[in-house]
């Protein structure tokens, strides 16, 4: 059998190229149109912008606050804040609760040292944005790389030529490096040697892990996904060279990329190095159970701070499907034998995270989800291709 899937756009890449687009607009009233059935991210980014936009160009900015809602969406949090910091105005940066207690402080440090006036209230972030200026900075980026990228996507307000990075092994990387690639302007930052190379398609490589996962469950069938590229500045394209290494047959052509799985032999192990690629980890996890294999993930600490507590959300829900061992920064998830599963159905609490969701959904019709919505924050068509998925 062979099926096409149409992958999501990579909401990342599109989030930046709305920042880019807009730092870089002659005038305050160009923001880039994005379609109806984009990842709620990237409409959420887009209303935000156009939020802004209109306070400007009204006048209104300095008059009275303008309320900014970023519901649940990280990368505007943290690009936006060093925004609006450099916009002159009074902002209300918000969001949804959880949203509001993910990792922040470390930049709102680093923009108050430039100058930026800014306060934690209940709702929000109240900013007064001012013309703020430096050349060099330091960014501590250990919770989160999105810090990085905010003052890299900023650069043009702000005149940075030089970011110094903290620690020396920074966690996501490779999407500081994307933010890098995509800038047509140049800062530098010493800890990360820079190669410029193809974009690639907008095909989304997070998504595209579900497609991986499905094919291994259903070795001997083909899936093809338009518009993904193999060589892509996506950090998360690494899963083509992990998912070969377990026997999944990959080529790139004129239609995409087109993958087949044999069947697996022996029980997997293997071990990924995951503190770039922290989006792989709750389909992989699933997968391991699934199988059944024995995946070790290294560098989970930073999944305490997405739309939930992924590392935590996993170990206790997969635990009747897997052993479970969990450390500080290492999640080893061992698929069980399923004559020790449960009974079906399985239920399953995304808990709002549309990771959490894309995951469970392999279980297929056997899984009971309490929250789906969750899934348009990356992959709202998904639904209709899941007979496509074997699902």
């Amino acid at each position: 059998m062979k099926y096409t899937v149409i992958l999501p756009d990579c909401k990342s890449m599109q989030i930046r190229n709305l920042l880019i687009h807009y730092v870089l607009a002659s005038d305050v009233s160009d923001v880039l149109p994005v379609a109806e059935d984009a990842p709620s991210d990237v409409r959420v980014t887009a209303s935000a912008l156009r939020t802004i936009r209109d306070a400007v160009r009204a006048g209104s900015a300095d008059d009275c606050i303008t309320r900014v809602d970023v519901r649940d969406c990280g990368a505007a949090f943290r690009f936006l804040m060093a925004l609006l910091a450099s916009t002159p105005g009074r902002w209300l940066l918000t969001g949804t609760p959880r949203l509001l207690q993910r990792p922040i402080e470390e930049l709102v440090d680093v923009l108050q040292g430039m100058g930026a006036q800014m306060r934690k209230e209940p709702d929000g972030w109240l900013i007064q944005g001012r013309k703020l200026h430096a050349e060099t900075l330091t960014m501590d980026c250990t919770r989160t790389g999105q810090y990085a990228s905010a003052l890299l996507l900023t650069a043009p307000l702000t005149g940075l030529q030089c970011l110094h990075l903290l620690p020396a092994e920074v966690p996501s990387a490779s999407y500081i490096q994307m933010t890098r690639q995509m800038m047509p302007w140049a800062v530098d930052v010493p800890e990360l040697p820079f190669r410029r190379m193809p974009q690639g398609g907008l095909a989304d490589w997070s998504s595209a892990l579900f497609v991986y996962a499905c094919a291994m469950l259903h070795p001997g069938h083909t899936f093809r996904m338009p518009g993904l590229m193999q060589e892509s500045i996506q950090g998360d394209s690494v899963i083509d060279e992990w998912f070969r290494a377990m026997g999944v047959k990959s080529r790139e052509g004129e239609q995409g990329v087109e993958i087949v799985a044999e069947p697996v032999g022996a029980p997997l192990q293997r071990a990924f190095p995951v503190a770039d690629h922290p989006d792989v980890v709750p389909v992989m996890a699933a997968l391991a159970c699934l199988l059944p294999a024995d995946f070790r993930f290294e560098g989970v600490r930073n999944l305490a701070y997405k739309e939930s507590n992924r590392v935590w959300a996993l170990a206790g829900q997969l635990a009747p499907f897997a052993d479970i061992i969990l450390s500080e920064d290492m999640l080893r998830v061992t698929g069980k034998d399923r004559s020790l599963w449960p009974s079906a159905p399985y239920v399953f609490k995304t808990l709002g995270d549309h990771r959490l969701a894309m995951a469970f959904l392999l279980f297929g019709r056997d899984a009971q989800l309490d929250d789906v919505a969750c899934m348009e924050k990356s992959w709202g068509t998904l639904w209709r291709q899941l007979p496509e998925l074997g699902l």
